[in-house]
């Protein structure tokens, strides 16, 4: 599942809201800190449970 530019985005700017660092954001979503650097620079063909983790800490204030 590809975690697109646009979810990229949304990732930095909500970890940037909540002053997470990376290794605090990547240790909440149960991945690595490089997977987050994927995650981050967007066009990453994540696994299911990697995508499902990012996009349901990106929905869980909405």
């Amino acid at each position: 599942m590809i975690i697109t530019e646009k979810h990229a985005e949304k990732v930095r700017e909500k970890r940037g809201k909540l002053a997470l660092t990376k290794i605090r954001l990547a240790k909440k979503l149960a991945i690595s800190t490089k997977t987050l650097v994927k995650v981050e620079k967007g066009n990453y063909d994540a696994p299911r449970r990697i995508y499902e983790s990012v996009i349901n800490w990106l929905i869980e204030d909405l």
